[in-house]
């Protein structure tokens, strides 16, 4: 069986004793047992998961919390093939302990790093991340204590997925971050600034308020001219061109604190193009 292991939080939301009781018998699969908490979120509460083996963390919709259990292994299943592990090793990863049960008590390790994803979550949910989003980020996280790490490539690895289809990722972002950064830096100086959104955030959603703080830092660096103060100065010009480009959703969060950040710099007048008819419509909306 697989033991979901409570915060002392969780338990009190769902109205459990502070030390459920256990069957006995069955053990858990190389994914071992789960430690949960759970997230005050807005615009709703979110669970945190995570493999005490792995270090590997997803998150679900906290509500109903009646259901939790239930809604647990299909959550599972579902981020586990999104990460990249085969279907069928990913059901019986999920089928192979049997219903989970509640539990109390969690490694100090394991403990860490589940507030940390907890912290992180909070943030990214408060800031306009969609759960999908969310897990996405879980996903990526690189733990540097107590050795360094990347918990998805271990799951990858465990369950017979690729593993290092991840590094190539990663390296090809790099290779991705220095060809966009040269194309900015050859606009330094230019009354028109053109930047290619998908490219330089590699999404396809735009969502949360510091994705806008991000795209707006992908600006030129100009050390001796006009400047968003920064860890580098930053050319600001006098018009801005968003190509939406490759861009499959906008929301209002984004792209509200978008239109406020380049007011706020000084940006005279801000445009976008080639963005899908619900993008256009949302933009159009918010000017």
């Amino acid at each position: 069986m697989a033991l979901l292991r409570c915060t002392r939080k969780l338990l009190q939301a769902m109205k459990l004793p502070a030390t459920p009781s256990l069957p006995i018998g069955g053990e858990a699969t190389g994914l071992g047992d789960w430690s949960l908490t759970i997230v005050h979120s807005r615009p709703a509460h979110l669970v945190i998961a995570i493999s005490e083996t792995t270090r590997w963390a997803f998150a679900l919709a906290a509500a109903p919390l009646a259901t939790l259990r239930e809604r647990f292994a299909p959550a599972l299943l579902q981020e586990l093939v999104a990460l990249g592990v085969p279907v069928d090793r990913a059901r019986a990863a999920v089928d192979a302990p049997g219903p989970p049960h509640w539990a109390a008590g969690h490694e100090r390790g394991v403990l860490t790093q589940l507030n940390a994803c907890a912290a992180d979550v909070l943030w990214a949910s408060n800031d306009g991340l969609s759960l999908p989003s969310i897990n996405r980020r879980l996903a990526g996280r690189l733990i540097l204590k107590p050795q360094t790490g990347r918990p998805a490539e271990e799951v990858l690895k465990l369950l017979g997925g690729d593993a290092s289809r991840l590094c190539e990722e990663s390296r090809a972002k790099g290779r991705m971050w220095k060809e966009t950064f040269e194309e900015m830096q050859a606009q330094t100086g230019a009354p028109l600034v053109r930047m290619q959104v998908a490219r330089l955030l590699d999404s396809v959603r735009l969502e949360a308020r510091h994705e806008a703080e991000v795209l707006l830092l992908r600006l030129p660096t100009m050390p001796d001219s006009s400047y968003v103060p920064g860890p580098s100065p930053r050319w600001v010009p006098h018009e801005l061109v968003i190509d939406l480009e490759g861009i499959d959703a906008v929301s209002s969060v984004f792209a509200q604190a978008l239109l406020d950040q380049a007011h706020a710099i000084g940006i005279a007048r801000l445009q976008f193009v080639n963005a899908n008819t619900e993008v256009a419509k949302l933009l159009e909306q918010l000017a």
